[in-house]
């Protein structure tokens, strides 16, 4: 009885932890003192010039974006004290795709105190002739970005750089649908090239302090991206529970080199498990030096140096539940929260427990679970290879080439306590079960 009131008191737990972050109250991280247009009463636009209007008007303003808005070219704007928030299905559109037309929204130099949440940013698809970013900041001091979905940027999807500073890039989800247009003068054919933090090794194209404080936090780079998940120097950066999903050939998740001010990242319960590369360094290009340390990640690089953990604090999760906790198209990564009229921001999704919303309902059976003792696994197809991780991540048991249809028992000693199987099967397809061992 004690041991199931403990695995009880596990499941609530991360069910209130996860509920909690999903729709979090304000950032956490280095963008953690942002505020916004705080709790003024809201205004609604739904056209490009009613936007950039509210947005660089005086005091705070919390801006409210309905339907899509197309853009016929970059809108630069300072902004201070604004949040702008995505009603449901909100989208910002840009599909010119040449170097003068393209681009999204610019925060210029002296934006200061920013947060947006809950909006799409499409653009017209990967074409390397020097364009713009379906979002950059150039300038912008305490920066919050959450839930927002980036696709299909024309020169990438988001970049941070200039004098911007002490952000916070959470729940947010970076993809290409659309193919790659070849030729263009850049040189590259496929740029499907994600985001950058920091356009240049230069000591002067970097914030006062010399490093640019970012957080990427419950990120998740989908589908189509090739490399920048993020390309970074002169950085501090706190990588948590981020997710990398592509099958891009030879796709690059971290290019970091050091820049004229160094380089530090501190990468922490993220999963690299499909992607072909999860870190190089660039110091060669970059110059300076780098630290890297991976923590408790799946499919993670070797440690380069040593990074001490931030000093703040989040509310993470276990690695093991990041590839469905990060992906859920209700509950996860991307512009999936419900914001009504007034402004107030809910889930679109009710966390009932851990293993209801983060774990794959599917056909594939294991049991009996929970199990005192040895359990069996039937596969509803051939399966590659399974994983069973405990609550840390760390991988405790691994089969590979199971049969569809077939019992597979498997017996080990598993101390008492709650674990998480990964199957990937033959198909390409993942699934992801909870296991209770019981006493």
């Amino acid at each position: 009885m004690r041991n199931l009131i403990l695995l009880f008191v596990i499941s609530l737990f991360f069910n209130n932890l996860i509920a909690q972050q999903y729709v979090m109250t304000k950032p956490e991280g280095f963008g953690a003192g942002t505020t916004g247009g705080g709790s003024v009463a809201p205004i609604t636009v739904s056209t490009e010039s009613a936007l950039q209007a509210a947005l660089i008007s005086t005091g705070p303003k919390v801006i409210l974006v309905s339907g899509t808005i197309t853009f016929s070219g970059l809108m630069s704007v300072k902004v201070t004290d604004k949040t702008l928030l995505g009603l449901p299905g909100a989208k910002l559109v840009n599909n010119v795709q040449t170097q003068a037309g393209s681009g999204i929204l610019y925060l210029k130099d002296g934006s200061n105190n920013v947060i947006i949440r809950n909006l799409k940013f499409e653009g017209p698809g990967a074409y390397d002739v020097d364009g713009n970013d379906n979002f950059c900041a150039d300038g912008c001091t305490k920066l919050w970005i959450d839930h927002c979905d980036f696709q299909d940027g024309m020169d990438g999807n988001m970049d941070l750089k200039g004098k911007t500073d002490n952000a916070t890039i959470s729940w947010c989800k970076y993809g290409y649908l659309k193919p790659a247009k070849a030729g263009g003068s850049g040189g590259a054919n496929d740029h499907r090239f994600s985001g950058l933090v920091g356009s240049s090794a230069s000591a002067s194209a970097a914030p006062a302090d010399g490093h640019f404080s970012i957080t990427f936090q419950n990120c998740y780079w989908s589908e189509g991206c090739k490399e920048r998940m993020p390309r970074a120097r002169n950085a501090e950066l706190h990588i948590l529970n981020c997710y990398y999903n592509t099958s891009v050939p030879n796709a690059l998740a971290l290019g970091l080199g050091g820049g004229a001010n160094n380089l530090t990242c501190y990468v922490e319960k993220s999963d690299f498990t499909n992607i072909d590369r999860t870190f190089s360094s660039y110091v060669s290009s970059d110059g300076g030096t780098i630290a890297v340390t991976f923590s408790e990640c799946l499919q993670g690089a070797t440690n380069v140096g040593s990074v001490t953990k931030p000093s703040y604090t989040t509310s993470a999760f276990p690695v093991a539940s990041v590839s469905t906790a990060i992906p859920n198209t209700k509950c996860g990564a991307g512009a999936t929260l419900n914001i009504s009229a007034n402004g107030a921001i809910t889930s679109n999704c009710t966390v009932t427990g851990f293993e209801k919303n983060y774990v794959t309902e599917i056909s594939t059976q294991v049991y009996p679970n929970p199990s005192n003792g040895s359990f069996s696994v039937k596969g509803k197809e051939d399966i590659r290879s399974l994983t069973i991780n405990d609550l840390n991540g760390k991988t405790v048991i691994s089969k590979n080439d199971i049969m569809a249809g077939f019992d597979t028992e498997i017996n080990s000693a598993l101390e008492v306590g709650v674990y998480v199987i990964k199957i990937q099967n033959n198909s390409g397809s993942t699934e992801t079960i909870k296991f209770v061992k019981s006493k």
